[in-house]
């Protein structure tokens, strides 16, 4: 989410939160699209600032090497608890969690889980230590 000055707001942008004039009618739910006219009503009724959400503005590369770096530390972290169980299954939970926000992140800035994809989803759950972690 990110707040921004109504004449920074541009159609196609979504809202992060609700609009409501100051007496608490409704002007535009959470998650509707900014259109032009949205955008001249909310400048008549002298409304300064909107929340949006905020675009993903990492790419593909960049997410894989994230998750990728978030595992070589994690495993350095849990090299010495191999036979502790406990902690194995929160190793496993950690992991299932990570390629979860990775699979999403790539998902919102539209990466096909295709094998026509630069990154095929099969070769991101390889990525994931096997594969047996990642809840699939």
């Amino acid at each position: 989410m990110k707040r921004i000055p109504i004449d920074k707001a541009v159609p196609g942008q979504i809202l992060a939160e609700k609009l409501a004039r100051h007496d608490g009618v409704l002007l535009a739910n959470q998650g509707a699209e900014i259109t032009e006219g949205l955008l001249r009503m909310l400048s008549r009724m002298n409304i300064d600032t909107i929340v949006i959400e905020e675009e993903e503005s990492r790419s593909a590369e960049e997410v894989i090497n994230e998750y990728n770096q978030f595992l070589a530390d994690l495993e350095a972290r849990f090299i010495r608890v191999n036979d502790q169980q406990v902690l194995q299954a929160l190793k496993k939970t950690l992991i299932f969690l990570a390629t979860k926000a990775r699979d999403e992140t790539l998902a919102l800035i539209n990466i096909p889980a295709d094998d026509s994809s630069p990154f095929p989803q099969k070769a991101l759950n390889n990525q994931a230590g096997g594969g047996e972690a990642d809840g699939r």
